[in-house]
């Protein structure tokens, strides 16, 4: 599938910080953001009838997207699943599309036995996609968003990406202009081992293809476990929706968020900063309505 034209929108908010934003996000409603550049270079070197099989949670982006996007390449695929038996949005749209869910128990999950699954499970000849689909093919994939007609001609001083299992953190510095600064912001609450996953994909990467010398770093916007929203995450959602910046509550929030607070310590003084929406709205879904009711328990100033 060609890639649909992507846009930058600028972002001005109230308190003075403007950056601009890439949307990723508006690529497609179902292969979402950053995951169209990281699952279609796996499933495209598929034959039609194979089998694709990979893991996530209850409201995966990744097991949404892959399912979507495994359908309409004439793959089968199968999700395990992270958990006890369960029905929400992003499970029922991956069925819909012909994925098998396979609920599988925490301490499995963890171990994730690819080979111990596939015999448990009757799989025949899976073609295995990790977590959140970070791999050397969505590493390349994601490098080559830099190739993107509204990205050429133009200079950033900073790009800021959220960072969950790493590839497209990876792609982004991979080929990124040289003078830029990539800042991943950590979805996890920590660093824990983002900068070991990021600097591993990177090592696999052939230096003839991309060039990944362009500077790097992990941060913690805020230490709220991964898939966890508090009052001020929350309200930072609804205000900037209501504002016309649509967010997802587990990645490009925490970015947002984040952003925020370093224009209000002065840092972003004089930068040119582009923000990448990786996408995930559909994880919304699942979370609106708590999300508006944490946002009712804040109490403070938000930074914008």
């Amino acid at each position: 599938m060609q890639t649909p034209s992507i846009k930058i929108d600028t972002i001005n908010l109230p308190c003075g910080l403007s950056f601009d934003l890439l949307r990723l996000d508006q690529i497609d409603s179902l292969i979402s953001g950053n995951k169209w550049f990281k699952l279609l270079p796996n499933l495209t070197k598929l034959t039609s009838g194979d089998l694709v099989a990979s893991f996530g949670g209850p409201h995966s982006n990744h097991i949404h997207a892959l399912a979507y996007s495994a359908w309409k390449q004439g793959l089968n695929s199968v999700g395990f699943i992270r958990g006890e038996p369960q029905s929400t949005p992003t499970l029922e749209d991956a069925q819909s599309c012909g994925m098998r869910l396979i609920f599988i128990e925490r301490d499995i999950y963890r171990e994730k036995p690819i080979q111990w699954l596939a015999d448990r499970y009757q799989l025949i000849d899976p073609h295995w996609i990790p977590e959140g689909g970070s791999n050397l093919n969505a590493l390349l994939g994601c490098a080559s968003i830099w190739q993107q007609a509204c990205l050429q001609g133009v200079n950033y001083d900073q790009v800021y990406v959220a960072v969950g299992s790493g590839g497209t953190m990876a792609g982004l510095i991979a080929g990124a202009p040289k003078e830029t600064e990539l800042v991943g912001v950590s979805a996890l609450g920590s660093r824990a081992d983002l900068e070991e996953r990021v600097s591993e994909l990177l090592i696999q990467v052939d230096p003839l293809q991309v060039d990944h010398s362009a500077q790097w770093s992990i941060e913690v916007a805020l230490q709220q476990r991964y898939g966890k929203v508090n009052a001020e995450l929350a309200a930072t959602q609804v205000r900037a929706q209501a504002l016309g910046v649509t967010l997802d509550p587990i990645y490009t929030l925490r970015v947002f968020h984040y952003l925020n607070r370093l224009f209000i310590k002065g840092r972003l003084k004089d930068k040119r900063v582009l923000m990448v929406h990786t996408g995930g709205l559909q994880g919304l879904r699942a979370q609106q309505q708590r999300i508006n009711r944490l946002a009712y328990e804040f109490v403070g100033p938000l930074p914008f």
